[in-house]
């Protein structure tokens, strides 16, 4: 009976035990997300009441979109200035990483908020950290257009010239991005602006690829190289823009130099390669109208010519459900309609020529009676004082339609640009972007 109510009150304990426990790690994960909240929103004498009151640290960490980051990393992101410097004067690391390798430098440098990267700088010991990707806050505040923060970093020593896992520069990330201020910056700066990634690309290759006519534009001001090639296929900035149909970069490289036969390693030229290299031929199979690949193939169209996937037109037409028509097209059973209009008037007019008589007399016809009398050039009459008479060996219906033209009254008005006076000056390109050759 004493063993059965020991047995009892132990049972008792550990549940109590139990409960208390339950209850503790219960009132820490509530102060946990309460400490988060106030750091988020901006609020620091909750953060400093919670630091002081409770065990939660400066370090705190916490899932946020799938990866863990730390209380000073959500500070940064949302650029709550107070709660950072909170943070630091209870003992944050400021060098803690996130789960993506990044510092809460990289976070600030993303939004652009200048306070708190000042306040990180003044206490980092390293501002070269790499994220994943080997990027550093510099990358990320050139891809993001932060010029302000990236300004700090330069006041701060940080490497301009810094290479991510793909061998790319800040610069690289400003052109993809369109970022023009950033290149000039960096220009500013000394930062080599035909800087080349592993792949070979310069900042002209990833503005041309991306559109980024601006930057394009800023790059040739600067003297810039349109001529270097990549380690693809000898890519030039005109043939990634062709690739990838961004015209108002092609029209302006071509502008200011590159030849539109330029040549890759492969043979091809820009114009092989606009649209992902698809020809006419391949864009009358994808939308199946015969009457156009027939048009293309009475105009001599290679089908054997392939886009940059590998197909000819005959496999684009497989792919796209329209096999049987463009081989009917191929034989001829659909025909383009002008073309075959043109190609029957020219067989009428081979099958009913005219004979050589008849060709003579319209020959003749067109053409002015000849005097076989030598012309004069000066006029007896006028040196015998008698009025001059006219002397020539035209057609009198000819001498008629002249005399008629000669009459016509001749309308003197002003020439009149209706494109002009409507839709206003031309715009050169070279006078828009400021740059001429």
């Amino acid at each position: 009976m004493a063993n059965s109510s020991a047995r009892s009150t132990s049972s008792r304990g550990t549940q109590r035990s139990a409960a208390t426990s339950q209850t503790t790690q219960l009132s820490l994960t509530g102060e946990k997300e309460a400490f988060i909240t106030a750091t988020e929103h901006g609020d620091a004498e909750e953060v400093r009441r919670i630091l002081e009151e409770s065990k939660i640290g400066p370090n705190t960490t916490v899932t946020r979109e799938g990866y863990g980051r730390s209380a000073l990393s959500l500070a940064a992101t949302y650029g709550q200035t107070y709660v950072l410097a909170e943070l630091l004067k209870e003992g944050a690391d400021p060098m803690l990483k996130s789960a993506t390798q990044r510092t809460p430098l990289h976070d600030a440098c993303i939004g652009g908020h200048l306070d708190c990267v000042a306040l990180l700088l003044d206490v980092m010991e390293n501002v070269e950290v790499p994220d994943k990707n080997g990027q550093t806050a510099a990358h990320l505040a050139a891809f993001n257009g932060e010029a302000g923060a990236l300004s700090l970093l330069l006041e701060r020593g940080a490497n301009m010239i810094a290479e991510d896992h793909k061998g790319r520069q800040p610069a690289h990330l400003a052109a993809t991005r369109n970022h023009v201020t950033i290149l000039r910056m960096l220009f500013d700066h000394g930062v080599d602006l035909d800087c080349q990634c592993e792949a070979g690309k310069t900042p002209l290759h990833y503005g041309a690829q991306h559109g980024a006519l601006e930057s394009v534009v800023c790059l040739v001001e600067r003297d810039c190289d349109t001529t270097i090639g990549d380690n693809n296929s000898s890519y030039l900035a005109a043939h990634l823009a062709a690739r990838h149909d961004k015209l108002g970069c092609l029209r302006f490289l071509v502008q200011q130099g590159t030849a539109m036969d330029a040549v890759m390693a492969d043979g091809r030229a820009c114009s092989h390669i606009v649209n992902y290299g698809n020809t006419p031929i391949h864009f009358a199979a994808e939308g199946g109208k015969a009457d156009c690949f027939n048009c293309c193939l009475q105009h001599d169209a290679d089908l054997t010519v392939r886009n940059l996937n590998g197909d000819s037109p005959l496999d684009t037409a497989k792919k796209n459900g329209h096999p049987l028509l463009m081989e009917k097209a191929v034989k001829n059973e659909l025909t383009c309609p002008i073309c075959f209009a043109k190609f029957k008037k020219e067989e009428y007019e081979r099958a009913h020529a005219p004979a050589p008589v008849e060709r003579s007399i319209t020959t003749a016809g067109s053409i002015a009676y000849t005097s076989p009398l030598p012309v004069l050039r000066t006029p007896m009459s006028s040196l015998l004082g008698a009025p001059a008479q006219r002397h020539t060996n035209a057609h009198p219906k000819n001498l008629f339609k002249s005399d008629l033209q000669k009459k016509k009254p001749v309308r003197k008005l002003p020439n009149r640009d209706l494109p002009t006076k409507y839709f206003g000056e031309y715009l050169d390109p070279n006078e828009v972007f400021k740059f001429q050759l």
